[in-house]
């Protein structure tokens, strides 16, 4: 899957907002990123908050997921069309790279999508923020 933002359309950026617009943050949460792959006219796309790595005594470089939850209401009204919806409470096992998430298949802005919204990043994300633990203060990281 691809998530170089320099080659997406700008639907797919609009919808990464409509989604982030329908969660509300537990806690300190990195921002949302994005995987896709298109195969001619249907889209996969699969969205998730990335992880936040905290900063400052006996916690210091330990990553985490942030809790978050989903409108499901709101993300099912952003779309024209929703054909599909499925809940998926835990991973298949080791070969499973989704785990847990909410997915969608319908037409968004006159594309033919199927959306995965992920309950926490696949492995290989880079955390999106750091915490200072202390209290004194939130700084964002930017990814490589």
């Amino acid at each position: 899957m691809n998530n170089n933002l320099s080659q997406s359309a700008e639907w797919l950026n609009s919808l990464v907002d409509d989604v982030f617009n329908c969660i509300e943050a537990h806690n300190p949460m990195g921002p949302l990123e994005y995987r896709y792959r298109n195969e001619e006219d249907y889209w996969k796309i699969v969205i998730y908050p990335t992880p936040v790595e905290l900063k400052g005594g006996i916690v210091e470089g330990t990553v985490v997921s942030p809790g978050f939850s989903l409108d499901v209401q709101q993300l099912i009204d952003v779309f024209d069309q929703v054909d599909e919806m499925n809940w998926r409470s835990q991973g298949f096992g080791p070969w499973d790279y989704d785990g847990p998430h909410i997915s969608m298949g319908g037409i968004y802005q006159k594309h033919n999508i199927w959306l995965q919204v992920l309950a926490e990043a696949p492995a290989d994300t880079k955390p999106g923020m750091k915490l200072d633990t202390t209290g004194k203060r939130l700084k964002a990281v930017l990814n490589d």
